[in-house]
């Protein structure tokens, strides 16, 4: 039975690597369509009664195996479209893709998956052919609300380290990317790292310039590559979380400072009473025993969580990604492919500094935990379906991943290995914070889209 199983498994990679080469050479080989036509029919059977949650299972039935599409639609059956307050259009994605084999598909998702306050129905989609439209339960829509306040959530900007345009091409996604989100109407955009190649203080004067462009506040904490040979923290201070450690007074908004001069807490009137607290890497070394966090920052922090215990919590922390799906000996964030493992990122799990950071997520659910540092596509959420968003099953506080605005990584059957697409993908998230939940939106910077199968609903 286990030779039989490893047989079928070789066969179905050597038949799909023949078929992405013939793609990849234009050359497509599709089964005759039936002569009626494709019949299909989804079916989405919720995994709970609260609206605007879409955990649950979706099942297709055809008369034609291939891979089908669900979109949220509006009362009028179209796929949905929003609007920001500039009055740009915005479209949806997909919310989920469906392999039917056998006339059968069933696709399980993400219990944080949302339904967008907007959508009144779900469209099944063959390719640009509407099959199948049906009508959400009353119990499941949301009544569109305007958000308390909104926030931009970033990670990976990576200033002179992808020059794939002639020049530097942070300098087109980063400011593509805080302008749509001023076009959101956000109060404030927050970072989780990197935002250097190696810590040169030309990276950190590129990142004040644009933000000065704006009228909102950018804070980030400290990633592996901004702690890498070339930092200068003089030029970090002077460009990046500009004023918060100045003078022997905290500025406004700034609840809480840490000793190192990197860590702080923020919640200026725009953040409604919710809490921001910037968390530094101290080091771009994974190796047994090497802490990227020091014991002072981890004290440090619980004292924050502690005083901020009745609040909601945003952490912004540059790694830390949680892997449910991927192969527990290798680095967080891992994706296994139809090859296997690959890009494991360097990391060593276990360390004491680690272990302690798990405990206190553990403790404190008022915690949203925001990290950036694989790169990862939120479409790569197909190989893990915990990349993108994980509470570890409900044992920890709700852990949220932020995609590259420089280079969003993937992968496919002629790429086993992750390849970077410096210019052609920038993501990241728009957060709206409603009175009772959170909506995390993930977003398509370059073709302005909302992607819906990373969208998603956190209870406050």
């Amino acid at each position: 039975m286990i030779s039989f199983s490893i047989q079928a498994n070789l066969f179905k990679k050597i038949a799909a690597l023949f078929t992405a080469i013939l793609m990849s050479l234009g050359i497509v080989i599709n089964k005759p369509l039936p002569r009626d036509g494709i019949k299909a029919d989804a079916v989405m059977s919720f995994a709970n009664e609260v609206a605007g949650s879409a955990a649950g299972m979706i099942s297709v039935t055809s008369n034609y195996d291939g891979e089908y599409e669900l979109y949220w639609g509006d009362a009028n059956g179209e796929k949905l479209v929003t609007s920001a307050q500039s009055g740009r259009t915005l479209i949806y994605s997909e919310f989920a893709d469906v392999d039917v084999k056998r006339g059968l598909g069933e696709e399980t998702m993400n219990s944080f998956l949302a339904i967008p306050p907007e959508a009144e129905t779900i469209l099944l989609y063959y390719g640009d052919t509407l099959l199948d439209t049906d009508e959400l339960p009353q119990g499941k829509k949301v009544a569109a609300a305007k958000p308390t306040y909104s926030f931009g959530g970033l990670s990976d900007v990576h200033f002179n380290r992808y020059d794939s345009t002639g020049g530097d091409d942070s300098d087109i996604s980063y400011p593509r990317a805080l302008n749509l989100l001023d076009e959101m109407g956000v109060s404030l955009v927050a970072l989780a790292g990197d935002l250097s190649n190696k810590g040169e203080a030309s990276s950190y004067e590129s990142f004040r310039k644009y933000n000065e462009q704006h009228d909102f506040p950018v804070y980030t904490c400290r990633g592996n590559h901004d702690c890498k040979k070339e930092f200068s923290y003089d030029a970090w201070k002077a460009n990046v979380n500009v004023g918060v450690f100045d003078g022997e007074t905290a500025p406004e908004g700034v609840l809480a400072r840490s000793d190192n001069g990197f860590d702080f807490v923020y919640s200026g009137r725009e953040t409604h009473g919710d809490i921001f607290i910037f968390l530094s890497q101290c080091s771009d070394k994974y190796l047994p025993g090497v802490e990227i966090l020091k014991q002072e920052q981890l004290d440090w922090l619980k004292a924050q969580f502690d005083a901020y215990r009745g609040k909601r919590i945003y952490l912004f922390f540059h790694t830390f990604l949680t892997s449910l799906q991927g192969d527990p000996r290798m680095g967080e964030g891992n994706i296994v492919n139809d090859y296997g493992y690959f890009y494991p990122l360097p990391y060593v799990k276990y360390n004491s500094d680690e272990q302690q950071f798990w405990t206190l997520l553990r403790q404190y659910r008022n915690v949203i935990f925001f990290n950036g540092h694989s790169h990862w596509a939120y479409a790569m959420q197909r190989y893990n379906k915990d990349l993108n968003i994980s509470s570890v099953e409900g044992r920890s506080a709700p852990m949220v991943h932020i995609s590259s605005v420089a280079a969003p990584r993937t992968t496919d059957i002629l790429h086993p290995i992750q390849t970077s697409n410096p210019a052609k993908m920038s993501e990241g998230l728009y957060i709206a914070v409603f009175p009772g939940y959170v909506m995390t939106y993930a977003m398509d910077f370059v073709n302005n889209t909302i992607l819906a199968y990373a969208t998603y609903r956190i209870a406050r």
